[in-house]
């Protein structure tokens, strides 16, 4: 009764809760029967030290002193930037990455806490509801800045869930979203790796990049075998197999992979600590938040604009005060990177830092080996050698570096990814709240 509730709601939102950024879409029923493609979702998440906007926004919560809720996303980071530099953050928290506790520690109840980061504790539930919270309101004022009034009784919320969370974790979900002020009867949880899988089966093939798809959309004939690969801030993959009436069977419990994006980050600044020394690099990570808040902002945009052919120099700002903190150690930027090993590879040009095509490329050497290799392991179970199709999803896998890299690993492979991949989970879940039936058959008797 109460998913036929659900079903007949005239709203339905999606909330991708993810480790590293974080955002909604919905659809109005109306739209959905005329196209299902009709998915919105906010785009003006805003990048305060780059002016522009995204269609996600990073996981990351400032509270006050007394723990109450200040800001999120761009807006938390920048806003605790500014506290630092009045020297006003001590008695703030400030949590980013924290959804990694999940997966680091696999517990995740009533009881947990999360610390921020110098370590000041606060209940995991009320930080989970904190930005269920945010994103809701911030949904329901956006709709009525465009003169739409929506009650919330009147939505059905979905919220994906990661296909390897135990039921308690998605209880203590439930509970956050409850708190946040989402009633289980009109919450829907989803498992992000079949939301991902029906949106890509949902677009048309000219959305879709890497390997061709003949057919108008991507299909799977009875019997076909293939794996979900999502490349977020952690990296999951599933694998299924489709049956003769339809539906989808579990050949494989999903498994965590290494963590891509992650690593390339440490890889660059594993450079960075090479040339002007570790503990000139920590003073600059401790001691100037908002230069190298922007810092990473800049890495991640070039981790995305490079190409497996490029052959340009990739251009990165150096933020001022690591330079002044070299020259306290008695050497200019320049000499620190001429007597490193990267003396041909890098160059500076005024402010900013000239890196060959070449090395910045090899940060993704290790870290797609190592996902390559697991991939294989997995693929070398009986059960699994003839898996057809790999379907990349996730925000890093729009990086086209990775897509071509997985293709030219299994060449008698179909690599796949939505030209959008960092938005197939949430616009997923919104088809999947619209459809509850059209979820894959490990999950009876249909959504969580």
């Amino acid at each position: 009764q109460k998913m036929a509730d659900k079903k007949y709601k005239p709203l339905v939102v999606a909330i991708d809760f993810g480790t590293t950024h974080s955002g909604y879409a919905y659809s109005f029923k109306h739209d959905y029967k005329k196209d299902p493609l009709k998915i919105s979702a906010n785009k003006h998440w805003v990048d305060g030290s780059r002016g522009t906007a995204s269609l996600k926004a990073p996981t990351c919560v400032l509270l006050s002193p007394r723990r109450e809720f200040i800001a999120f996303g761009y807006e938390a980071e920048d806003l605790y930037s500014e506290l630092f530099l009045d020297e006003n953050h001590y008695d703030h928290y400030f949590f980013k990455g924290f959804k990694m506790l999940l997966y680091e520690t696999n517990m995740l109840s009533k009881a947990t806490l999360i610390r921020d980061d110098k370590g000041k504790v606060v209940p995991a539930l009320d930080l989970f509801a904190h930005v269920i919270r945010y994103l809701k309101n911030h949904l329901l004022e956006d709709l009525c800045i465009k003169g739409i009034t929506v009650n919330n009784k009147d939505i059905h919320w979905v919220l994906p869930v990661s296909v390897v969370w135990t039921d308690s974790e998605r209880q203590f979900m439930r509970e956050a979203a409850n708190k946040a002020g989402i009633l289980t009867e009109q919450l829907t949880l989803c498992p992000d790796s079949e939301a991902a899988a029906l949106y890509c089966q949902r677009i048309p093939s000219t959305q879709l990049i890497g390997s061709p798809v003949t057919r108008p959309f991507l299909s799977f004939s009875a019997g076909a075998k293939f794996m979900i690969i999502d490349l977020g801030g952690i990296t999951i993959i599933s694998i299924y197999q489709k049956q003769s009436d339809g539906t989808y069977k579990e050949l494989h419990k999903p498994t965590l992979g290494p963590c891509v994006g992650t690593k390339v980050d440490e890889a660059f600044y594993q450079i960075m600590i090479n040339i002007v020394g570790r503990s000139c690099f920590q003073k600059f990570k401790d001691d100037s938040k908002e230069d190298y808040l922007y810092f990473h902002r800049d890495l991640e945009t070039r981790k995305r604009l490079i190409k497996p052919e490029s052959n340009f120099k990739i251009t990165i700002k150096l933020p001022s005060s690591l330079v002044t903190l070299v020259k306290e150690t008695g050497k200019t930027m320049s000499q620190a990177i001429e007597q490193t090993e990267y003396a041909n590879k890098i160059t500076l040009n005024s402010d900013k830092l000239r890196m060959e095509a070449d090395l910045f490329k090899e940060l993704f050497r290790e870290p797609v080996n190592m996902l390559v290799e697991h991939l294989q392991q997995l693929m070398a179970k009986d059960n699994l050698s003839d898996v057809s199709t790999i379907l990349m999803v996730g925000g890093f896998s729009e990086l086209p570096i990775m897509l071509d890299a997985i293709m030219k690993a299994f060449p008698d492979k179909r690599v796949i990814a939505p030209k959008e991949a960092g938005l197939a989970v949430f616009k997923g879940a919104v088809l999947l709240g619209h459809e509850p039936c059209a979820v894959l058959e490990s999950n009876p008797p249909g959504l969580l």
